[in-house]
């Protein structure tokens, strides 16, 4: 311990009579470091992290699943079947966002909450911190009245009240009594569900009817020793049952088999966390991969800097092994040196990924719910790939310091132009991978930001500029019926619409990108009954909606205030919808009924309009969707969408002043602008596209100094040779030729092979691209072109130098 003390105490005072070496190799290795443990804190957040639920391994997340599309909620029916027969299933329940409006002391507040089967939290193995859960009496209609409250709510709304149990809540003007209060760690599924309420099923909704009336989502726990698997093929059997006792009844007979052949109906499983991540965390490996690249990079330019200093330091170490020192003693001096940086760097580093994680966690790519902290893992983690970066860019100058002879050090010192060709070989080797891993993440991020491009050049169907959305709810117990709902929204309508600024106002029960779908069967008037079950996107809108977003009319005409007035029951249908049902036909004229059954409600076609993307700018394929009038079909949720050039804090007031004329216990939340929401849309592809970016210039700007580096080098360690050949009548242009050669050999070599790096990465990118080939020469081509004209650039600058060399300072410098 004494000689490793000593050690580090010597390289110390070495380092520090160049500061000018140890602050670049310090920047540089904080730079590789540093971005690697930021992703790995991100990683661990979201994939390492215990969840809060007993045994977390075991819990998974049952989906519906069909052709074409991703994946779906479940019904009611559905998850009693499968809790009902499914083995492998140790528990399962059922659960469905429910949103509530909280009246307190006449301010209105909007509640996020959750409506749960009592199993929940026997499934998740969490209960009460305060009180208790729901019972199964408790799920039973007519005895749903209580509520469990999350502990952020318990803490923000009650101030942490001990005796908060058995107080009333005013939800959506009913009264329910707090009965419970969850763990401070504990969230399901989302952190912001603020309270859960019993999810009773009515008798109505246990009914056959009810399958593909898909809106809720179940969460289950695997049996000892059961895989997914085996809960897969225990599902498929629960299809195949249901598919031969449809065909065994006299009423609809084929109808449910057909569907399930047709649409490929069937259950998907997943690990639990995999659901709560999200689709954008998956980006997560690919940029630690990212990081490690520019982690190598940084290691090879460390490298770089130290056999260059190596070179420069020869003669004094063949001195030291020609006095007695040994050649252990030596190597152990040279890694005690590289530690030193490597912890500097790693400490400098670790800062940098503590900035770093605030500003993703931040971004949206990422559930909210993972808690993103520097804490022990990343801790060492960072001690590892430290350890790991001192070996790597350490190993090579110490065995090349242990390798060396000092007789020949010293006879040849200031003969061999960089310390022997050995060193020669290993610098360039090692500016030749720094340009490969460059151009490979250069043409990585240069894929993503024109797939980027192009989807963000994706018209979404309708004009996004100026369009002020929000939401409101109409509750039952308060709006007992359609009517009542109707009327209380047209007065809501018109008070918007008389504000000053505001151009049009729409409604519409499913707003574009605000994350709502929904749909329904139909039959199609006259057309004989194939045992089909057409399904199509449902929303119902005012007449005010479609010119409020600018969605075009193609055919027909679209709502008119006496379709509202009379609640006619008329329909306006999508370009989607009217040539896959109407090839041959004009859809304007046709009658459809709601529902499987043919003397279900008929509506008339009076129009047909342009396709509306709803959730991606990047669907290549739009669902077929119908668009009913709000009156004849109301909603007890809906979104308004105001036009208007002022989208300011007082003019949001504004909106939310005159919905409380309307009615004083309706909040008006969700504010966004239509071009937020679909920004935010974009976090998944924008986030990743941007860290990889940064990484890759960080990339690109290390091969730089890493090149430019090498070069100058050679041209001191050179400039007797390039004396003597300017003293004999070579010209400066034939020098700085000759330099810019030795560069441009490396530059080629570099290209060339960082060229089948950035393919590998094409293809590995392949699923997050759209409209981007995985080997784009226009891409390839770009990436070539600035790396080179960087990398050339680098090499111009000792190239001048050369060339500007005083032949007699040079000669006397030999």
């Amino acid at each position: 311990m004494s000689m490793l003390f000593s050690d580090l105490r010597f390289a110390a005072r070495l380092l520090g009579n160049k500061p000018g070496f140890a602050a670049a190799a310090i920047l540089t290795l904080a730079l590789g470091i540093g971005a690697n443990a930021l992703v790995f804190t991100l990683i661990d957040g979201v994939y390492l992290s215990d969840l809060p639920y007993r045994n977390a391994s075991e819990l998974i997340d049952v989906h519906a699943t069909q052709f074409g599309s991703g994946d779906d909620n479940v019904s009611i029916p559905d998850y009693l079947d499968l809790h009902a027969q499914v083995g492998a299933l140790a528990d399962s329940a059922l659960y469905t966002d429910a949103s509530f409006n909280l009246v307190d002391a006449g301010a209105a507040e909007r509640l996020q909450g959750l409506r749960v089967t009592p199993s929940l939290f026997s499934t998740l193995g969490v209960g009460a911190a305060r009180g208790r859960v729901f019972s199964d009496d408790e799920a039973a209609p007519g005895h749903t009245h209580v509520a469990v409250l999350s502990d952020s709510l318990w803490r923000n709304r009650f101030d942490a009240d001990p005796h908060v149990l058995d107080r009333t809540l005013r939800l959506d003007g009913e009264d329910y009594r707090i009965i419970g209060v969850m763990p401070r760690n504990f969230m399901f599924p989302r952190a912001d569900i603020g309270l859960y309420v019993p999810f009773a099923f009515s008798p109505d909704q246990l009914g056959d009817d009810q399958r593909g009336v898909n809106y809720s989502s179940i969460v289950a726990r695997l049996a000892p020793h059961a895989t997914l698997a085996q809960v897969m093929a225990q599902a498929a059997a629960v299809v195949r049952r249901n598919v031969e006792r449809s065909g065994a009844t006299d009423s609809g007979a084929d109808s449910y088999a057909h569907w399930v052949e047709s649409s490929g109906f069937g259950f998907g499983v997943r690990p639990l966390r995999d659901q709560l991540s999200g689709d954008n965390a998956q980006d997560l490996p690919m940029l630690q991969i990212a990081v490690a690249l520019v982690l190598l990079i940084a290691l090879a330019n460390v490298g770089n800097l130290l056999l260059t200093r190596l070179t420069a330091r020869q003669s004094e170490l063949a001195v030291r092994t020609a006095l007695g020192a040994s050649r252990r003693a030596l190597a152990r001096q040279l890694f005690a040196e590289a530690m030193l940086l490597a912890a500097a760097g790693a400490v400098l580093g670790f800062g940098c990924a503590w900035l770093g994680v605030k500003l993703v966690a931040g971004s949206g790519m990422l559930p909210a719910w993972a808690k993103f902290t520097v804490d022990y893992r990343t801790l060492a983690f960072t001690f590892g790939i430290t350890l790991l970066a001192a070996i790597g860019f350490g190993l090579a100058p110490a065995l090349l310091a242990a390798r060396a002879h000092p007789h020949s050090v010293l006879r040849d010192a200031g003969r061999l132009g960089g310390g022997g060709r050995g060193a020669r070989r290993m610098r360039a080797t090692l500016v030749i991978v720094q340009l490969a891993l460059a151009v490979a993440l250069l043409a990585g991020a240069n894929l993503l930001l024109r797939s980027f491009a192009k989807a963000a050049a994706q018209s979404p169907g309708f004009s996004s500029t100026d369009v002020l959305t929000a939401r409101l709810t109409l509750p039952n117990s308060k709006y007992a019926d359609g009517a009542a709902r109707t009327r209380a929204t047209r007065r809501i309508l018109d008070a918007l619409h008389r504000l000053p600024g505001v151009i049009d106002v729409g409604a519409t029960t499913r707003l574009p990108f605000a994350g709502q779908n929904g749909g329904l069967v139909f039959r199609i008037a006259g057309r004989a009954d194939d045992g089909s079950l057409p399904h199509a996107a449902l929303r119902s809108v005012d007449e005010g909606f479609f010119a409020t977003l600018q969605i075009p009319v193609l055919r027909g005409r679209v709502f008119a205030p006496a379709d509202w007035d009379t609640r006619a029951r008329n329909v306006v249908v999508d370009e989607t919808f009217a040539q896959k049902y109407f090839p041959a036909a004009d859809a304007v004229g046709q009658r459809i009924t709601l529902g499987s059954s043919a003397s279900g409600d008929a509506y008339t076609i009076v129009g047909v309009v342009g396709n509306v993307k709803h959730f991606d700018l990047t669907e290549r394929t739009s669902r077929p969707t119908f668009y009913f009038n709000l009156a004849a079909l109301p909603s007890d949720s809906v979104f308004v969408a105001v036009r208007t050039r002022d989208t300011s804090t007082p003019f949001i007031a504004a909106l939310r002043a005159a919905v409380h004329a309307v009615d004083a216990e309706q909040p008006l939340f969700d504010v966004s602008t239509l071009e937020q929401r679909i920004h935010a849309s974009l976090t998944g592809r924008r986030v990743p596209l941007q860290l990889l970016g940064l990484f890759a210039a960080c990339a690109l700007l290390l091969a730089a100094v890493g090149i430019y580096g090498v070069l100058a080098f050679n041209v001191e360690q050179r400039t007797g040779e390039i004396g003597l050949r300017m003293a004999i009548g070579a010209g400066a242009a034939r020098v700085r030729r000759s330099v810019l050669a030795d560069g441009t050999r490396l530059v080629a070599a570099g290209t060339a092979l960082g060229m089948l790096g950035a393919i590998a990465i094409g293809f590995g990118l392949r699923s997050r691209l759209f409209d981007v080939a995985p080997i784009d020469l226009l891409s390839l081509v770009s990436v070539a072109a600035v790396l080179i004209v960087t990398a050339l650039a680098a090499c111009w600058l000792p190239a001048r130098r050369a060339a500007r060399l005083d032949p007699l300072v040079a000669l006397r410098h030999e």
